[in-house]
């Protein structure tokens, strides 16, 4: 850092000293410079081509294309399947779901989506997803994952029914044996989809367990407007059935209050697996741990289905406080002690490329901790660009995630060239706008605007005079023609 007089938030970029990879990057052909970005998982160089060219080759593009055309089409074969009126063979009429109950019945569930989605987005704070990507993760579930669930839970739970004159049988059977696996595996599906078109957006298990969470959050949505829809269209049709409003209340309760924890529990854990996965330097362990996390999302969610299945009501809500919701705690907890464990990681990443001097050694503790790049962010209102701030904060994030992948052995050479691209686009951040740090800065009143600018020009000058200027020696050079003695 040179004489203490930066600009406030701003810090003093050495010299850049980049090792021998940069001859070779310039170098490479494009050609061999994709395939090396590719084969790493980094982002690619970026492009000079129209943006119209950009958003084609963007594989974003076409994994949203297919996401989205399979959401309306899973969203209105499920409308198709369940708001006609069915007669069975037997002469029973069962009545179809109507416009007013599923409207009903979605702001209903709303507030439990909601309430996941606050919990998830505020644990993923070091290094979020994009919000396309939340997006996306909610939809899968809500729509492909609960369609896809509905019809082949009831494929193979016919196949696995017995004669028997048992009631309930196959519905017991069905929501053991066969729901958990196959929900579990339709709602890990969006998280494998997301890491195998860009691996390198998951560099912690809590990336994994959000997503996860996710997907589970807009399934349990989904599923509740069918629950609770069922519920109104039943006592509508029935009049002995009691209060229609004391029955939907009930129903709202058990599943979107006291078991709301259910389905994105049981989701978290192949997040967690998907996540171990990904950061493991070990093949065995690249293999095994996604596995593992589904078997026990599904051997979870076959548990509390057994439990519901077998037990009263009574006996069931002890159950749930005694148990089920101190786990989730646990896990909870588990969470937010891997976000802060990310903190530090990111902190030692920092230094690392401080000692070095390809960052200025203030990075570590402004980028580090939660409470100081928020302030920062509030304060580049008024003391800098917000948008190139919170890019900075973004491009610093993942240069200290894709340091720990290096030092880790998670990732070849070709994240040489994305920390190359990095460090030059924090520098160009750094320097015109973006800022690193809020300490010491305050909000002004409108009317102190030009008051202000005049302070950050003359400091911005002063930086550059001390940063060209030659500092006198304090003493005398040596003589160069002194040589020790032959």
């Amino acid at each position: 850092m040179v004489g203490g007089s930066n600009p406030p938030g701003r810090a003093y970029f050495p010299e850049n000293r980049y090792p021998y990879w940069v001859a070779e990057k310039l170098q490479l052909s494009p050609e061999i410079e994709a395939y090396v970005r590719w084969h790493a998982g980094v982002a690619p160089a970026q492009s000079n081509d129209p943006v119209y060219k950009r958003i084609l080759k963007n594989k974003w593009t076409w994994l949203s294309i297919v996401i989205i055309a399979s959401s309306i089409a899973s969203l209105l074969i499920m409308a198709n399947t369940v708001m006609p009126n069915v007669t069975t063979e037997d002469g029973f009429f069962i009545p179809g779901l109507n416009a007013n109950a599923v409207s009903t019945s979605a702001w209903r569930a709303l507030p439990t989506l909601i309430f996941w989605i606050v919990c998830f987005v505020l644990v993923d704070r070091f290094k979020p997803q994009r919000l396309w990507m939340w997006f996306l993760a909610v939809l899968w579930g809500g729509s492909v994952a609960t369609c896809a669930s509905m019809f082949l839970n009831t494929w193979l739970g016919e196949q696995m029914a017995v004669i028997d004159d048992m009631a309930g049988l196959l519905a017991a059977r069905e929501a053991v044996f066969v729901a958990p696996f196959v929900e579990e595996g339709f709602k890990a599906c969006i998280i494998f989809l997301i890491v195998i078109v860009d691996r390198n957006r998951f560099t912690s298990r809590v990336s994994g367990a959000v997503i996860g969470g996710l997907a589970a959050a807009g399934f349990a949505f989904t599923e509740n407007i069918l629950y609770y829809a069922r519920v109104i269209v039943f006592v509508s049709y029935n009049a002995g059935a009691g209060e229609a409003q004391e029955r939907l209340d009930y129903i709202v309760y058990l599943r979107g209050v006291l078991t709301a924890f259910g389905h994105p529990l049981f989701t978290i854990m192949t997040g967690i697996g998907i996540g171990f996965a990904v950061t493991a330097r070990s093949k065995s362990v690249r293999v095994l741990a996604p596995v593992a996390g589904y078997l026990m999302a599904a051997l979870l969610h076959m548990f509390f289905n057994f439990q519901a299945s077998i037990l009263p009501e009574e006996q069931l809500f002890p159950l749930v406080l005694m148990i089920a919701w101190p786990v989730v705690i646990m896990v909870a907890v588990r969470l937010v002690v891997s976000s802060i464990r990310q903190g530090r990681v990111i902190s030692a990443r920092l230094d690392d490329y401080a000692s070095v001097g390809w960052l200025p050694p203030e990075y570590s503790s402004a980028f580090s901790r939660l409470r100081s790049r928020a302030w920062t962010v509030i304060m580049s209102i008024w003391h800098g660009s917000v948008i190139k701030t919170w890019k900075l904060q973004a491009r610093v994030t993942e240069l200290a995630t894709l340091g720990e992948a290096i030092s880790r052995g998670t990732i070849d050479r070709g994240a040489l060239l994305r920390e190359y691209d990095l460090i030059n686009e924090i520098k160009e951040l750094d320097t015109n706008g973006g800022l690193y740090s809020g300490k010491g800065l305050r909000p002004y009143w409108p009317w102190n605007a030009s008051l202000h600018a005049y302070d950050r020009h003359r400091n911005a000058h002063s930086l550059e005079h001390i940063a060209t200027t030659q500092v006198p020696l304090k003493y005398s050079a040596v003589d160069p023609s002194w040589s020790p003695p032959t």
